[in-house]
């Protein structure tokens, strides 16, 4: 099995999800996530969001109020893994639901991330139930969970909360180091522990719109994220026109996995 540092879109083609998670695990904190807003008009003419995102570096895009009905073909232009975000909430509309028409909808999906966006009332008894949702409908696809910020709400749950979460997934969202009132190292990696004692991945989030700041911000909070022992580094959807700031994806990657692994994950198609 490769590092998913060395694969291709022939590679992503072939894999299922427990081979995605351990292609994860084997570049050792070197994977990028990238979320795109769906229904953002593009930055640049002629090119989608997702397709920026990954021309700077990203290893894996999610796809945020995913309204659409195409996933392969987005897939092959990309090549790369593409996630959605769906939500255990009654408040937000059909296509965002953690329901079983909404999951057969996107069921060509490489992994399902189970969250809550600010306008969503999502409980941590919630993100259970949907996790164990998408279990039943999709057994080979996997599932992140957890809340990228507070959701309206506090921005960190205790470790019992993301244990109980990380059991019942294969990686959990934490917001990152510096991005969510009180996310010190120190509390950020005793939640990634949990996580990896349970056997899940850590996915460190930045979903405050900082993926919009400054470089050296960005480059600070990755790092931070990589010392806490974050197995994925999670840049959001508030930079700009839908995504993070493609220039912050770059410094993202440069630093935290070098310009050589970066410039060859740009290249690579």
């Amino acid at each position: 099995m490769k590092r998913l540092l060395d694969c291709g879109s022939s590679d992503f083609r072939e894999m299922d999800g427990p081979a995605l998670l351990d292609a994860i695990r084997r570049s050792e904190g070197r994977t990028v996530l990238c979320e795109v807003l769906w229904p953002s008009p593009p930055l640049v003419d002629g090119v989608t969001n997702a397709e920026i995102s990954v021309a700077f570096g990203a290893d894996l895009i999610l796809l945020n109020k995913f309204d659409g009905d195409d996933l392969s073909s987005l897939k092959s232009r990309l090549g790369r893994p593409v996630g959605v975000n769906v939500e255990p909430s009654e408040n937000v509309p059909p296509h965002r639901r953690a329901s079983r028409e909404n999951l057969e909808r996107v069921s060509d999906a490489d992994f399902i991330v189970v969250t809550a966006n600010p306008d969503a009332e999502v409980s941590d008894r919630g993100l259970l139930a949907a996790v164990e949702l998408v279990r039943e409908n999709a057994p080979n696809t996997s599932v992140f969970a957890g809340k990228m910020h507070g959701s309206g709400g506090r921005g960190l749950a205790d470790v019992e909360e993301m244990s109980r979460l990380a059991e019942a997934s294969d990686a959990l969202l934490i917001p990152a180091p510096g991005t969510v009132p009180g996310s010190r190292e120190s509390v950020v990696a005793a939640l990634m522990d949990a996580a990896h004692e349970a056997g899940a991945l850590a996915v460190a989030t930045i979903g405050t719109s900082q993926e919009g700041s400054d470089a050296e911000t960005v480059r600070e909070i990755a790092l931070a994220a990589k010392r806490c022992g974050a197995d994925v580094l999670h840049l959001g959807d508030a930079g700009v026109c839908g995504i993070a700031e493609p220039l912050n994806v770059l410094a993202a990657s440069l630093a935290i996995r070098g310009r050589r692994h970066a410039y060859r994950r740009m290249a690579m198609r």
